[in-house]
C-alpha cells in the first residue's frame, strides 16, 4: 500500500494543536485594485508555470491582462512584468496559456481578443509581444500544445468566419502560428490533453473521446468513453506518465472525479469515483497528475490532493482551501492548477485571492505490513518525522507527545495514514508518543528518540 504523511502547521510549545492539511502555504499574490466580474468578487483566471535558464516562473490572467512572476529561491512570487489584455474589463472571465521553447501563448474567450505569442528570451526583466494577431483565435476556451508535434490545440474556437469545436495550429515556426486543420465531428470540445500524438477530448454531451492525431489533418478514432458513473459536464481531464489512468471532471456541483482506465482504448473503464467530503455540492475545476498524485483546483475549495497509485481506491491525502467565501456561491475561488515543477511547488490560481505558491512533499516511501502497525520513522528523529498507522479506512486521530517527564508537550490530529511531524525544536532526549482513533477509541503508543 502506497502512502503518504500529512503535513502539520504547529508551533511547539508546552501544549498546542496541530490541524492537518499536508500542504505549505509559501506566498500569495493579490491585486484589489483590478475590476471584478459580474459575480461582484471574481478577478483571476487561469495559472500557468514554466522554466527558461533553469528557473521557474508563474503566470495568471485576470481582467485586465497577464501577470508574470518569477518565482524566487527564498519561495516568492516576485511581479516582473504585467500585459494588459487585447480585451479586457468586466466580461473577461476566461484566459488559458500554455509555452512551448521559450515562447508562451495566450487565448481568452470573451471579446475581441486574439492568440498572442509572448518571447521569454527576455527574461527575468521582462516578456516581449511578438504576435498579436486574431487571424487565426479571436477566442478560444482551452488551448494545448503537444510539444512532440509542435502542434497547438484550440477549444471551443472562433474567429471572424466561423466557429471551431476543435481548431489544430501548427507551431513547426513558433513565432507565426499557421492553421492545419478544424475539427467538427462534435458540437463542442471543451477541454484537451494530448501526448505523443495522441488526444483526449472532454466533450460535453458526449464524454471522453479519443483521437489520433499523427496525421493532424485526418485523425483516427482511438475509443471513447460516451456515457459513465455521474456524469454531468464533461470538462477537464489529465493522463499519468505511463499513459493507462486518466482522471476526468464534471463541471457539475456534487458530481465525483473520476479515475479511468485507459490502458486498452477501446474498453475505457471508471474504476473510481469520489470527491472531498467538505460540502455536498463541491465540483472540481482542473487537475494534473504527477508521480501518482492528482492535483485539482476545486470551486470554493482549493487545492485538493489525492493518491492515485492505487487507481481503484483513490485517497484524499492533503488540501489547502484558498477560497475564504461561503459555499452558497458556485464557481467561485479556485481555478487553476499547476503542478509540474522540478521543485514540487505547485500553482493554484483563486478567482477572488489571486496566485497561491503551495508546497506538497510526498514522504519516504515505507509499508506497514500489519494492520495497527505505528510508530516514529525514522527512530532515532534528528528534525523530521512521521508516524504512522496502518488503518484500513481513514478515521480521524488525535496523536498526544510526552517527554521523559510525563509532560504533555503537543497534540496533532490526523485522518491519513502518515502524519508530518516537526521536531526541531524538541529537547534531545526520549518521548512517549499515545495514539487514540476518535472512530473506535482505539488506544496505541510507543517510544521514540529525539537526537
Amino acid at each position: 500500500m502506497k502512502l503518504y504523511f500529512v503535513i502539520i502547521f504547529s508551533l511547539i510549545q508546552l501544549y498546542s494543536v496541530g490541524q492537518v492539511n499536508n500542504v505549505t502555504l509559501l506566498d500569495n499574490w493579490d491585486d484589489n485594485t483590478l475590476k471584478t466580474t459580474h459575480d461582484g468578487e471574481s478577478v483571476f483566471n487561469e495559472c500557468w508555470g514554466f522554466i527558461h535558464n533553469n528557473e521557474e516562473y508563474a503566470v495568471i490572467g485576470s481582467t485586465a491582462g497577464t501577470h508574470f512572476f518569477k518565482i524566487t529561491q527564498t519561495n516568492k512570487l516576485e511581479l516582473i512584468d504585467f500585459k494588459q489584455g487585447k480585451h479586457f474589463g468586466f466580461e473577461i472571465i476566461h484566459r488559458d496559456y500554455h509555452d512551448y521553447q521559450g515562447y508562451l501563448y495566450e487565448v481568452a474567450d470573451e471579446g475581441l481578443s486574439s492568440l498572442r505569442v509572448y518571447d521569454l528570451q527576455y527574461l527575468p526583466d521582462s516578456v516581449h509581444i511578438i504576435s498579436d494577431t486574431n487571424n487565426l483565435i479571436i477566442r478560444s476556451h482551452n488551448i494545448f500544445i503537444d510539444p512532440t508535434s509542435a502542434l497547438l490545440y484550440s477549444c471551443g474556437s472562433a474567429n471572424s468566419e466561423d466557429i471551431d469545436a476543435l481548431k489544430v495550429i501548427s507551431l513547426a515556426d513558433p513565432e507565426n502560428p499557421t492553421q492545419v486543420y478544424d475539427y467538427n465531428f462534435v458540437n463542442y470540445v471543451h477541454d484537451i490533453f494530448v501526448r505523443n500524438d495522441t488526444a483526449y477530448l472532454n466533450v460535453p454531451g458526449d464524454g471522453l473521446i479519443v483521437l489520433d492525431f499523427s496525421n493532424p489533418t485526418m485523425p483516427l478514432p482511438l475509443g471513447n468513453l460516451p456515457f459513465y458513473v455521474d456524469q454531468g459536464y464533461t470538462h477537464s481531464g489529465w493522463l499519468n506518465e505511463k499513459g493507462d489512468t486518466y482522471v476526468l471532471c464534471d463541471e457539475n456541483p456534487s458530481k465525483r472525479f473520476k479515475v479511468c482506465d485507459v490502458s486498452d482504448l477501446f474498453n475505457i473503464d471508471v474504476l473510481a469515483a469520489t470527491k472531498p467530503d467538505t460540502y455536498e455540492n463541491t465540483l472540481p475545476h482542473n487537475v494534473m497528475v504527477r508521480d501518482g498524485l492528482a492535483y485539482f483546483s476545486y470551486y470554493n475549495d482549493g487545492l485538493q490532493i489525492y493518491d492515485i497509485s492505487k487507481p481503484e481506491e483513490p485517497k484524499r491525502i492533503a488540501y489547502y482551501d484558498t477560497y475564504d467565501g461561503d459555499d452558497i456561491g458556485t464557481y467561485r475561488g479556485a481555478w487553476g492548477i499547476y503542478a509540474l515543477f522540478p521543485s514540487n511547488r505547485i500553482l493554484v490560481s483563486d478567482r477572488k485571492n489571486g496566485l497561491f505558491l503551495l508546497r506538497h512533499t510526498p514522504p519516504p516511501n515505507i509499508t506497514p505490513e500489519q494492520n495497527d502497525a505505528h510508530g516514529i520513522y525514522p527512530n532515532p528523529v534528528i528534525d523530521d518525522a512521521y508516524f504512522y498507522y496502518n488503518q484500513p479506512v481513514n478515521f480521524e486521530y488525535s496523536l498526544e507527545m510526552y517527554n521523559d517527564l510525563g509532560q504533555l508537550i503537543e497534540v496533532y490530529t490526523g485522518i491519513q495514514d502518515f502524519l508530518y511531524l516537526n521536531l526541531e525544536n524538541y529537547a534531545k532526549g526520549n518521548y512517549l508518543y499515545k495514539f487514540h482513533s476518535l472512530e473506535n477509541d482505539k488506544t496505541l503508543s510507543g517510544k521514540f528518540i529525539k537526537l
